[in-house]
């Protein structure tokens, strides 16, 4: 008897039948959303139509995939976190063991069309299969989007540019009196969380992530600009330093001593050098560009401060090789020996002469001994003339070539100051 009235006040106590209604298949019963599939699906989630309904966004930045300066696109890959309020699915969480969240497939829901106006790849990202709802009738769903988009992309400072890039979500069909979207976060708490999931590919950063919220020809708008910055270190040493050291290889030359034809070609190889580096960097840079980019200066100047060197070693070569002509030898004259050596037809007379008078012959090879050793006595100092000379000329054009050389350098300096002040370096 006790048990049986012990039961009884028991199942008359609230919450008695708790057991019999703590699933989640009862609220779901419970909002009939199977047999109220089609009117959920029809039209904006909303019992008032005086007012829009708000669609909060959320965007989670996950990575920056590549930047193509050729096309001038960005593609990234993020996430996209949307809220809005069904005034028509809600329940009381008392009623079903406080039961305040469950998780429907999205495809018996209402959901926004949303789309990103600068995507100009065909890649139409699908939104999750399933969405969550409170018991006030909140819709959270989640869409991962690949994005590829345009974005004016400036290389007047590469590679150590920054580059600003904009997003902008919008209603394709609903107006602003329907739909409004609105930012769960502003760009504060965005920046503060920014790195939290990103992941970095090695050559992009990001540097800080803006939101405003537009309403442009009658439709609400999100737009995202994110600023990004690029790792300079990979160019630095595959295009930049190469560069400076071909042009210090190329001032070097300058103390390889009194040989002007193997220093013009030298500085020859090292200009096909810094050409073969100016056809690297055409791959990086777009066809056609308003504003040249610095390197672009940079790697002109580099070329043309090069060329100038091999004309000033031309050019000191020239002047040194007109400046000292050589004095035309006496009329009779002759290399030295050649009267020792060989007889001319007079010669081979007299020398017949000499067999029928012995006085005329010892006469006429005592003038011949004199005569050579006149000439060999011209043509010792004829050489030594000739390498005093020369030793003026070397030393004019050491000279010289001192005076173009720090003309040269000091072009060199003052290139590369404005250039590199040019770079914010």
């Amino acid at each position: 008897m006790w048990l049986l009235l012990l039961c009884l006040v028991v199942d008359g106590l609230p919450g008695a039948s708790l057991y019999q209604t703590c699933k989640q298949y009862d609220v779901v019963e419970y909002l009939n959303i199977t047999e109220r599939e089609s009117l959920l699906l029809m039209t904006i989630p909303k019992s008032d139509w005086t007012k829009p309904l708000i669609i909060s966004v959320d965007v989670l930045f996950i990575s920056i995939l590549a930047v193509v300066e050729k096309t001038q696109t960005i593609t990234t890959y993020f996430w996209i976190y949307a809220l809005w309020k069904n005034d028509f699915l809600s329940w009381d969480p008392k009623q079903f063991c406080n039961i305040s969240h469950i998780t429907l497939p999205l495809s018996y829901l209402w959901t926004p069309d949303l789309y990103l106006l600068e995507q100009v790849a065909v890649n139409t990202p699908q939104w999750m299969t399933y969405a969550n709802l409170s018991h006030e009738g909140l819709v959270t769903a989640a869409r991962p989007t690949h994005l590829t988009s345009t974005c004016v992309l400036d290389f007047y400072y590469f590679p150590f540019d920054t580059q600003k890039c904009s997003v902008s979500l919008v209603s394709a069909m609903h107006r602003e009196r329907s739909l409004v979207l609105k930012s769960l976060k502003n760009s504060s708490d965005m920046n503060s969380e920014l790195f939290e999931y990103f992941v970095d590919n090695g050559e992009w950063i990001p540097l800080e992530v803006k939101v405003e919220e537009k309403i442009i020809n009658g439709y609400s708008r999100l737009l995202y600009t994110m600023v990004i910055q690029r790792q300079s270190s990979l160019y630095t040493l595959a295009l930049i330093l190469p560069s400076l050291c071909l042009l210090a290889l190329d001032l070097l030359c300058h103390f390889i001593p009194k040989s002007y034809n193997e220093k013009v070609g030298f500085k020859i190889t090292l200009l096909l050098g810094i050409s073969v580096l100016m056809l690297l960097l055409n791959d990086f840079l777009p066809a056609s560009s308003d504003n040249p980019p610095v390197i672009v200066i940079f790697f002109i100047g580099t070329m043309t401060l090069m060329c100038t060197g091999i004309l000033e070693t031309i050019l000191v070569m020239y002047i040194g090789g007109r400046m000292i002509k050589p004095e035309s030898t006496c009329t009779g004259t002759f290399p030295l020996y050649q009267g020792l050596l060989l007889k001319s037809p007079s010669k081979e007379i007299n020398l017949k002469e000499e067999e029928h008078s012995p006085e005329d012959g010892v006469l006429s090879s005592l003038e011949r001994i004199r005569r050579d050793v006149h000439l060999m006595r011209e043509q010792i100092l004829s050489m030594q003339s000739s390498d005093k000379l020369e030793t003026e000329r070397e030393n004019f054009q050491e000279k010289m070539e001192k005076v173009v050389f720090y003309c040269h350098l000091t072009l060199v300096s003052a290139f590369y100051i404005v250039v590199f002040v040019k770079w914010k370096w």
